[in-house]
């Protein structure tokens, strides 16, 4: 039989769906960008209820940051033809390109390529459960608050889950041992809790994690599993996903630790207060209380109550504060 394929059409020869529920580990500020907003940095909701929305570019950029990273080290740029070009399609630019002649780039950009996956968006599976934290920049001569300086941010909770949806199109010219490995990385840092989510990731927010996978194989080019996509997320079908917690193993890739190229060291440590301890909360207390109480947060894992917390960004501008002292003094 012959095949009539118009030339601009992919050949697609396999697809994977992949799924799993992406939970919350500390609050983490998915931002609207909303200026009418009561508060200065407020939530993302979905249009039609009080849901959290997390869009899939989101997750796309977050997954996309942590293979680059991976594969070539902390503070490198894009380059073309590289492992995370490949999965997540190529960028507008690239720093290492903007040297060439403009014929050069209309060359380079008709080679360009979109993204063979998929992402959809996560819509939480809960009504929003949030938090409103304070923040403020210290003018480090005064010890003050620098003027109009202050500004307020709703999270969400610890806890809040996202169902995610990945589909990877696999066309019959890709390279699919570079696809799935990619994949692999780039969903082994959501399950091993090392991809942050939303703004100041550096501060303790956005910590999350996936626990358990869920994995459809569809080879388009046997007749049973081509029927099998057709009726996906429908009653009637027959295919049933591969369980698992281990992505990778899934996949097929093996990944090897001495291919992870970022350069990096993490300090643990537990320290004891000698004297008392506040960090003024910016909530409003349901039941009476002082006019200054200590910051609390919802942390599931450990109780069901709020539980009193260091937060990230006072730990980070006490140490900015203090090396300005040293390196002043």
């Amino acid at each position: 039989m012959t095949e009539l394929r118009h030339k601009s059409n992919r050949h697609i020869v396999k697809r994977i769906i992949v799924r799993a529920t992406l939970v919350l580990a500390t609050p983490t500020c998915l931002g609207s960008g909303d200026a009418d907003s009561p508060m200065d940095l407020s939530l993302l909701r979905d249009s039609i209820s009080n849901h959290a929305l997390l869009t899939g570019s989101s997750i796309a950029g977050a997954l996309r940051n942590y293979l680059r990273e991976r594969n070539q080290g902390y503070e490198e740029s894009d380059r073309r033809h590289n492992l995370a070009a490949k999965l997540f399609g190529d960028l507008f630019a690239y720093q290492d390109e903007r040297d060439k002649t403009e014929t050069e780039k209309i060359q380079l950009k008709e080679q360009d390529s979109q993204s063979p996956l998929i992402i959809d968006d996560g819509i939480s599976t809960q009504p929003i459960k949030a938090e409103l934290r304070d923040g403020v920049k210290i003018n480090s001569i005064t010890r003050t608050a620098a003027d109009k300086a202050k500004y307020d941010l709703e999270l969400l909770q610890a806890g809040t889950e996202f169902p995610l949806s990945f589909e990877l199109l696999i066309e019959k010219e890709a390279n699919q041992a570079d696809l799935l490995q990619g994949l692999a990385i780039a969903l082994q840092g959501l399950e091993q809790g090392e991809i942050s989510l939303g703004m100041k990731k550096r501060r303790g927010f956005g910590c999350c994690q996936v626990q358990e996978w869920q994995v459809w194989n569809f080879n388009l080019q046997d007749a049973s599993d081509r029927i099998s996509w057709l009726l996906f997320d429908r009653e009637c079908t027959n295919k049933l996903p591969v369980i698992t917690n281990k992505i990778a193993d899934t996949l097929g890739v093996v990944l090897k630790e001495g291919e992870d190229k970022r350069d990096r060291f993490c300090l643990h440590a537990k320290f004891i207060l000698v004297g008392s301890l506040l960090i003024r909360s910016g909530q409003d207390s349901p039941i009476c209380a002082p006019d200054v109480v200590q910051l609390k947060s919802h942390r599931p894992e450990q109780s069901k109550e709020a539980v009193a917390v260091l937060s990230g960004t006072s730990l980070a501008g006490v140490l900015r504060h203090r090396a300005e002292r040293i390196v002043n003094t």
